[in-house]
């Protein structure tokens, strides 16, 4: 039965997902609110994939070819190589107490002007906070603490749908 559930991760689980997480490291990149149900649905198509493909170039291989520990191998290896990568890019920020450089920094502002920056670092700042803001809400316990997050939330999506009105009226 062991076997069988480790069989089934390695199988369709586990290389997607460490995949997604090398491809898409932050959490909301690949949906603000769904980001999670993505990341799985996600996970189990990219694993057969790479099941197919690892099938593929193994049936292809001469000498021993495709056989149950070929198989092993490279699905381990790949999946570890694309959770260091992955982990790399700061795509596993629950690991972070193991060393702080694993947190993702915010994407470098580069390709504007000084004004331009200064706006999209606002509003960055506004998304991050909104994001945290959220996580609270989900995460708290206490209905004072909640109430008090859920009014400092709508108040930081209206100056956030204040910033967006600005940025276009410049566009």
């Amino acid at each position: 039965m062991f076997r069988l559930l480790i069989s089934v991760l390695f199988m369709f689980f586990l290389p997607g997902y460490t995949l997604i997480n090398a491809i898409y490291p932050g959490r909301g990149e690949l949906d603000e609110e769904l980001d999670m149900l993505y990341r799985i649905t996600y996970s189990i198509g990219m694993s057969v994939v790479v099941v197919l493909i690892v099938g593929f170039v193994l049936g292809h291989t001469p000498g021993t070819g495709f056989v149950a520990i070929n198989m092993w191998i490279s699905l381990v290896s790949l999946t570890g190589l694309f959770f260091f990568v992955g982990w790399y890019r700061g795509g596993y920020q629950s690991l972070s107490f193991i060393s702080p450089k694993l947190t993702k920094p915010g994407p470098a502002v580069t390709k504007y002007s000084d004004e331009d920056s200064i706006k999209v670092k606002r509003l960055q700042k506004v998304v991050r906070k909104r994001a945290i803001l959220k996580e609270k809400i989900k995460r708290s316990k206490d209905e004072r603490e909640r109430k008090k997050a859920k009014r400092e939330l709508e108040m930081t999506e209206k100056k956030l749908k204040e910033l967006e009105k600005k940025r276009e009226e410049d566009f």
